[in-house]
C-alpha cells in the first residue's frame, strides 16, 4: 500500500486526490494546509486521512511514503526543502517555485535529488500532447518553422485577497498559466535564445483584477514562438497551439485533440486514441491528471519509470517564465 502525504489541501490538491483514490494499493495518509477549515474539510471528503500541523511533519511522517506538494506557488519551496529532508519520492505542482533566488537555490538539489522528482506538467501526459510530439519527431510536418500558442480565460472571477491576483505570488498568468505551455515549447524546440513580453501583470489599481501577456520566444534554432494568455472578464475560453513546419502545420487544442494542415491548407483530423499513452489507455479514465498521477505512482512502485517532465523540465520552464516575466517589467528583450 502506497501511502501518501498532501501539502496544499485547495483546488488541485482535491484534484489529485479525486483521482488518487481510483487507484489500487494507494491510500491517502497525511494532509496539511496552511488553512486549517482546508484541511478539515479534506479530511470530511477523505476519511481516515490524518491532519497535521505543518508541511515537515507530513513530508518525516512514517504514513508517508510519496509526498505530492499542491500547496500556492510562493509556499512550494518550503514544502521541497522539507520533501527533500526525508529522501522520499516528491510530486510538486508547477511552477516550481516563484523567485530567481528560490529557483537558484532548489535547481541543484532537485537536480542531485536521488529519489523520484516530478513536476506537475500534466500536458505532457495528455494524448493530444504525446501524439503531436510524435508526428513531429516522425517528421510530418518537416522542419519546424514557428508557433503560436493562445490560452485564454474569459471568465476570470477572483477578487483582491486571493494569493492568484498577488503578482508577487503567482506570477499571474505568465508563470501560473503559461508555465505549462513554455514547457512544451521547450520540449518541440529546445533551447531559447531570447524572449520579449509585454504584460499587464495585474495592476492593483484596477477595480477587479485582469491579467494578460503577449511575447515572443526565438529558440537557438531560429523558430519562432509567439504565446498570448489571459485572465480576463469577457471573451472566450480556448487554449490552442499550432506549430509550423516546412511540410504543413499541427494544430493542437483541449476540444478537438489534433489536426494535420497540408501545404494546401486542408485539415485532417487525427485520431489520438491509438494506444498512444499505453496501458494506462486501458486502465484509467478521467483525463490528463488522472494520467499524469496514476503514472507517478507507477514511477514510485517501479524505479525503472522516468516521469515525463522532472527536474530538467522544471527548471526549464522556470527559466524562460523568469525571462518572460522580466522582460515584461523592465520592457527589455532577455537572452537566455
Amino acid at each position: 500500500m502506497l501511502k501518501i502525504g498532501i501539502i496544499g489541501a485547495g483546488r488541485m490538491g482535491n484534484a489529485h486526490a479525486g483521482n488518487l483514490v481510483n487507484l489500487a494499493d494507494v491510500k491517502l495518509s497525511t494532509v496539511y494546509d496552511i488553512d486549517p477549515e482546508k484541511s478539515k474539510a479534506f479530511a470530511e471528503k477523505y476519511p481516515g486521512i490524518q491532519i497535521l500541523s505543518s508541511a515537515e511533519e507530513v513530508c518525516s511522517s512514517p504514513e508517508t511514503d510519496l509526498i505530492v506538494i499542491t500547496s500556492p506557488t510562493y509556499c512550494h519551496k518550503e514544502g521541497l526543502l522539507s520533501a527533500m529532508a526525508t529522501g522520499k519520492p516528491i510530486f510538486c505542482e508547477k511552477p516550481l517555485c516563484r523567485t530567481r533566488k528560490e529557483l537558484e537555490e532548489l535547481a541543484p538539489m532537485i537536480r542531485s535529488y536521488k529519489n523520484l522528482f516530478a513536476i506537475g506538467f500534466v500536458r505532457r501526459y495528455s494524448a493530444g500532447a504525446m501524439q503531436l510530439r510524435k508526428m513531429i519527431n516522425e517528421g510530418k510536418i518537416g522542419k519546424l518553422i514557428c508557433s503560436s500558442v493562445s490560452c485564454l480565460f474569459g471568465g476570470y472571477s477572483r477578487l483582491w485577497g486571493d494569493w492568484f491576483t498577488d503578482y508577487e505570488k503567482s506570477g499571474g498568468v505568465m508563470l501560473d498559466m503559461l508555465a505549462h505551455h513554455c514547457d512544451l515549447q521547450n520540449m518541440i524546440f529546445g533551447k531559447p535564445e531570447k524572449i520579449y513580453a509585454q504584460a499587464f501583470r495585474l495592476p492593483k489599481n484596477d477595480e477587479l483584477p485582469k491579467d494578460y501577456v503577449s511575447t515572443t520566444i526565438t529558440y537557438s534554432d531560429g523558430c519562432i514562438c509567439n504565446m498570448e494568455c489571459s485572465w480576463l472578464r469577457g471573451g472566450p475560453s480556448e487554449t490552442s497551439m499550432v506549430v509550423y513546419g516546412e511540410k504543413g502545420a499541427l494544430k493542437y487544442t483541449d476540444a478537438d485533440g489534433v489536426i494535420f494542415y497540408n501545404i494546401g491548407g486542408e485539415a485532417t483530423k487525427i485520431d489520438v486514441d491509438e494506444g498512444i499513452l499505453g496501458p494506462l489507455q486501458e486502465n484509467i479514465s478521467g483525463g490528463m491528471y488522472a494520467t499524469e498521477i496514476a503514472y507517478i505512482v507507477d514511477c514510485v512502485k517501479n524505479p525503472a519509470l522516468k516521469p515525463y517532465a522532472g527536474a530538467e523540465e522544471a527548471i526549464a520552464a522556470m527559466e524562460l517564465c523568469l525571462g518572460m516575466m522580466k522582460s515584461a517589467e523592465t520592457g527589455e528583450v532577455v537572452k537566455f
